[in-house]
C-alpha cells in the first residue's frame, strides 16, 4: 500500500476515490452528495481535484483512500478524509493524515486545522489521536445544513 500525491491531470483517479467516499459515508458527511459528485465532467473533477492537495492511498490496483489539503485565509485545512471500510484499522487513515501534515509542514505551517461534523464518532476519535484538538469554534455544516460542526486544530513540528 503506498500513499502518494495526485494532481488534476490524476482526475479520473480523484474521481474514484471521491465518489468511493461519497458512497460509502451517510449523506451529509461531505459538502457535496453523491449524486449530484456522479454528473460531473473532467473540467468539474480537474477543478476539484486542482482546488486542494490531494493524497490517495492504493495497491496500485484500488485506491483505499484519500486526504487532501487546501489553504484558506492563509492557513493549512485536512479536507476529504476518507478510508474505504475494508481498510480501516490498517493504519491507512494516519498516513493519509501525516501526508497531509507533511505537506502543510513543507509550506511552512506551524498548525493544521479542520472541521469536523459533531457527532461523528469515528472521525472525532481519529482526529484527537492524530494530536487534534478543538479550539471551540462551532459552524452550521452548510447553508441548507443547520448541523453544527467543530473546529479542531494540530501543531506541527518544524520541518526537517
Amino acid at each position: 500500500m503506498i500513499v502518494r500525491r495526485i494532481g488534476d491531470e490524476d482526475w479520473r483517479l480523484a474521481r474514484a476515490a471521491r465518489l468511493d467516499a461519497l458512497a460509502g459515508s451517510a449523506p451529509g458527511t461531505f459538502s457535496i452528495g453523491l449524486e449530484e459528485a456522479a454528473r460531473w465532467d473532467e473540467q468539474q473533477w480537474r477543478r476539484w481535484a486542482g482546488r486542494r492537495t490531494l493524497f490517495v492511498a492504493e495497491d496500485g490496483a484500488e485506491v483505499f483512500g484519500c486526504a487532501g489539503g487546501l489553504v484558506e485565509n492563509g492557513s493549512p485545512v485536512l479536507v476529504s478524509v476518507f478510508v474505504a471500510a475494508a481498510a480501516r484499522g490498517t493504519g491507512i487513515s494516519d498516513r493519509l493524515i501525516e501526508a497531509v501534515a507533511d505537506w502543510a509542514r513543507a509550506e511552512g505551517h506551524t498548525e493544521l486545522s479542520l472541521w469536523v461534523l459533531d457527532g461523528n464518532t469515528p472521525a472525532e476519535n481519529l482526529y484527537r489521536r492524530r494530536g487534534f484538538v478543538p479550539t471551540g469554534e462551532r459552524r452550521p455544516n452548510a447553508p441548507d445544513d443547520l448541523r453544527i460542526e467543530y473546529e479542531m486544530v494540530r501543531a506541527l513540528s518544524p520541518a526537517r
